[in-house]
């Protein structure tokens, strides 16, 4: 059956629309170009031909696979047995997970860290490879970038020596890659109802036999596992948790362990995340034993809460890019949808939104880049931990509402799995939201940080210190609301530390708060190196419009700029 000219012309459209959402992600995106360029300074030249190879690596092809492993068909499976009934306890991934793989070890986001001061440089790595979603990937990448670090800053040097190398590998056939497992049924977020423990072996000095079971491990195929145990006659709670690492097998066998299952997610399906039983798994301590719960969390859990702010931007700008190019093909009443005002609108917010987080994420990982410099700075080293908690937060929840706002602008096509990727985008925002600290987990350590460390003064000076520095004179008023913020931000919290009973219920608003005046710091802070370099850019329509609709919640009737405003920033890719 012959199709209609209009359809004939409609699904023109739609093959002109895939061509132009499959654009090299570094080139056509100039404000991460531009945010890159600022952060690396003279190391951006060096860097750009890399960024623009990965780019390339990390397009239609490799979005083609990455669908490939997320069908249903095609995701990780459990073999126990080998074919002579011997335990293995494998994962077995589909051929295009393995592809996946080499593109994103290949990359260098690992091998970068063998070096301080890549934080940067391997984040904007992560970020074109993360415009594909997890593609179950990403996580693994995370895991083990934390783990690199968590040897790096507290292992012992046979320890380095026999682990980094692999775990900084670049040809994925040959690494070695790592895992967290943490959560127990008992206790997720209460990591001290922690159960599983660890008793010293006779039989090997300075090893320990790990038994227990733990309820959500991702990247269950892992070959080294982070793990947290209990020690014997250890007090109870988190101050009673070692840190050790136990390899997955030893001498070719399981290293007594089973995987129960793997799990069925919303998202991240192509990774495989299960429950684990330990029985004697031999492990060794990482870092003093007394110090387990606060290296997890001030190395491994910081190190995958940025991983995580990345992932999500990336998934923010890959479903902006989506949603724009499909607006300026589809047609309905004859006309672009783009050039609709409602389009724009939501085009517009979600370019928005995609700003603010790059912005937010990539101040933090120049902070670690600084700290990493000068390791004596426990002022910046506590105002980026802070930093570091609320830009998670925020950012996963911009990540599923760029994803869902993507789907909108599609309509019914939004929905389909194989028309676009937004569904899968949509689903792996859903998992970035909690992952590594759920929303009310993240404010309630915020708060516990002001009340008992108060770290919300070097948070504050840190900010301060910033809005100081912007000085160019189209910014002066950029540099007075920051101010003002900065202000009304401080009394907030400092209710909150005089109200320690009341905090619980109001702390949400006041991390909001404190989110809302990160973002536009860090974007008043990029405005400032593009006037300055480059003379103009779509940063300072960002920065006006974030000032309308995000912190003066401006009515459109009367601030008609608004709609022209929206207007620009859909337009532009």
């Amino acid at each position: 059956m012959a199709h209609s000219e209009p359809a004939m012309d409609a699904r023109s459209d739609l093959d002109l629309w895939r061509d132009g959402a499959t654009t090299n992600a570094f080139d056509s995106d100039p404000f991460f170009r531009q945010l890159v360029e600022r952060h690396l300074g003279p190391r951006f030249s060096p860097m750009e031909t890399r960024l623009r190879q990965v780019a390339e690596a990390a397009g239609p092809e490799l979005d083609a696979l990455v669908a490939e492993s997320n069908r249903d068909e095609n995701l990780p499976t459990l073999r126990r047995l080998d074919a002579f009934g011997r335990a293995v306890e494998d994962v077995v991934f589909h051929p295009s997970y393995h592809v996946v793989g080499q593109v994103f070890w290949s990359s260098g986001v690992l091998s970068m860290l063998a070096e301080p001061g890549n934080e940067v440089a391997t984040g904007a790595l992560a970020y074109l490879l993360d415009q594909n979603g997890e593609a179950g990937h990403a996580c693994p990448v995370a895991c083990t970038a934390g783990a690199i670090k968590l040897l790096q800053r507290v292992g012992s040097d046979d320890q380095r020596r026999r682990y980094l190398p692999s775990l900084l590998e670049s040809d994925y056939r040959r690494r070695l890659h790592a895992a967290q497992f943490v959560t127990e049924i008992q206790g997720g977020s209460d990591v001290g109802l922690n159960s599983c423990v660890a008793i010293p072996d006779s039989g090997h000095a300075g090893r320990y036999r790990i038994s227990g079971e733990k309820w959500f491990c991702s990247v269950a195929d892992a070959g080294l596992f982070v793990v947290s145990a209990r020690l014997q006659d250890a007090p109870e709670g988190t101050k009673g948790l070692g840190l050790f690492l136990v390899p997955r097998l030893i001498d070719g066998q399981p290293n007594g362990f089973v995987l129960r299952r793997l799990k069925t997610k919303l998202g991240t399906r192509s990774m495989a995340t299960g429950e684990v039983t330990f029985d004697g798994a031999l492990g060794e301590a990482i870092g003093p034993l007394d110090e387990g719960f606060k290296n997890l969390v001030g190395i491994v859990l910081d190190t995958s809460r940025v991983h995580n702010g990345v992932a999500a931007c990336g998934i923010m700008r890959r479903a902006f890019v989506e949603a724009q190019t499909f607006a300026v093909r589809r047609r309905a009443f004859k006309n672009p949808i783009l050039e609709y005002p409602a389009v724009q609108e939501i085009l517009a917010r979600m370019k928005l939104r995609t700003t603010a987080g790059l912005a937010t994420t990539f101040r933090i990982l120049a902070m670690s880049d600084h700290v990493q410099a000068a390791p004596d700075d426990e002022d910046l080293d506590a105002a980026r931990r802070i930093a570091v908690m609320i830009n998670k937060y925020w950012t996963a929840v911009s990540s599923s509402a760029n994803a869902r706002d993507g789907i909108e602008v599609l309509g019914g096509n939004g929905t389909i799995e194989e028309f676009s990727p937004l569904p899968r985008l949509y689903r792996d925002a859903m998992v970035v939201e909690s992952w590594e600290g759920t929303h009310n987990t993240l404010c309630a350590q915020v708060v516990r940080d002001f009340l008992a460390r108060s770290l919300h003064r070097p948070w504050l000076e840190q900010i301060s210190t910033e809005i100081e520095a912007i000085r160019q004179p189209q910014l002066t008023g950029a540099a007075a609301i920051a101010a003002e913020l900065h202000s009304d931000t401080g009394r907030k919290i400092s209710r909150l530390v005089e109200q320690p009973d009341t905090a619980p219920a109001v702390m949400r608003s006041v991390v909001d708060q404190m989110c809302r005046l990160s973002d536009w710091i860090s974007m008043a802070a990029q405005a400032q190196w593009v006037l300055e370099e480059q003379g103009s850019g779509d940063i300072l329509d960002a920065l006006e419009l974030y000032r309308l609709t995000v912190l003066e919640r401006a009515d459109a009737f009367n601030h008609p700029e608004i709609i022209e405003l929206r207007r620009r920033l859909a337009t532009a890719l």
